[in-house]
């Protein structure tokens, strides 16, 4: 039985393969997210709309400072969107390699907000092979430190005959 650990963060997912959990992983490919770490104004080509004045709108005194500037945005932070975008393609490369069988059986090792990006871009086929989910970010720990951290269930056969 082969085990796909999927070791992600905002930067870098890395892929690998275990048949034990004491045997050596073998690496199947990493994809990094070349835009995480930069600020919301190095990602975006326009300025958000700006308002003067206080809240409501409503020119000066009345709760707001007098003179100050606001940005206007109902958007989603572009970081969050652009780390959402990178958890979808994560997701592709999981997907494109479940229907190759690559795998059978699935772990996710990354941290909470990664974790969850990447739950909700998974089809139900792929969730249904996931073994764990765990919720750390060990990414730059090395391979020790991430087949410990894989639960020892995950590489049991399945025994439903």
């Amino acid at each position: 039985m082969n085990v796909r650990i999927v070791v992600a963060d905002e930067r870098q997912a890395s892929f690998f393969d275990a048949v034990t959990p004491r045997s050596p992983m073998t690496e199947r490919g990493s994809l990094h997210n070349e835009r995480s770490g930069k600020r919301d104004i190095e990602l975006e080509t326009d300025r958000p709309g700006r308002r003067y004045g206080g809240s409501n709108g409503v020119g000066h005194g009345m709760g707001g400072v007098e003179g100050a500037h606001h940005g206007v945005t109902g958007e989603k932070s572009t970081v969050q969107h652009e780390l959402t975008l990178f958890a979808k393609e994560v997701a592709r490369k999981i997907e494109t390699d479940r229907a190759r069988n690559e795998f059978d059986r699935l772990v996710i090792v990354a941290g909470p907000k990664m974790l969850g990006l990447l739950r909700q871009s998974l089809s139900n086929p792929t969730q249904s092979m996931l073994a764990g989910e765990i919720s750390k970010d060990i990414l730059r720990q090395g391979p020790d430190v991430i087949l410990k951290a894989v639960p020892i269930e995950a590489f049991e056969t399945y025994r439903m005959q």
